[in-house]
């Protein structure tokens, strides 16, 4: 089943469109890793109570959500990295759009080690990425004040 998750208000709300696995009603697990929505990952059980807001993350599902923008990025990056993620840090690339990457990746592996793997990537590409649910206030992105949910995982 596929729901639509608020992402942000840019003159009118923009949302993203996710696989998940109902659990009651408003309730789901997300089965892949959003693309465009901060503060979830693949496993994250989460509540809807309004559509026009950020939801509610009730349980974390122990995986760091990576985010890569880039006007482009060669197939051949892509399968190296994706490689890397998966036999490093037993990661899964949840989505590709144009140059947009989606990764999920379990916390147990330390964010030294995953900075490490992604380090790497930059270091080749020359490409940025960054965790994308670690953040408490995510409409500030002035604000580095940090979750630490992992710290529980």
């Amino acid at each position: 089943m596929l729901v639509n998750v608020y992402v942000a208000h840019d003159d009118k709300p923009v949302f993203e469109e996710l696989p998940v696995r109902e659990i009651e009603k408003d309730t789901y697990e997300l089965l892949s890793s959003p693309g465009l929505a901060l503060n979830l990952a693949r496993g994250d059980i989460f509540r809807i109570k309004d559509k026009h807001a950020h939801p509610e993350v009730l349980k974390r599902g122990g995986n760091f959500c990576i985010h890569i923008y880039a006007d482009e990025i060669s197939p051949e990056n892509i399968t190296c990295l994706e490689n890397d993620v998966v036999s490093q840090l037993n990661g899964t690339l949840d989505g590709v759009f144009q140059g947009n990457l989606t990764l999920a990746v379990p916390a147990r592996n330390g964010m030294d080690k995953i900075a490490d793997v992604f380090d790497a990537f930059r270091e080749k590409t020359g490409i940025e990425w960054y965790f994308a649910n670690i953040y408490k206030n995510i409409d500030d992105d002035e604000d580095e004040t940090l979750l630490n949910w992992w710290l529980d995982s």
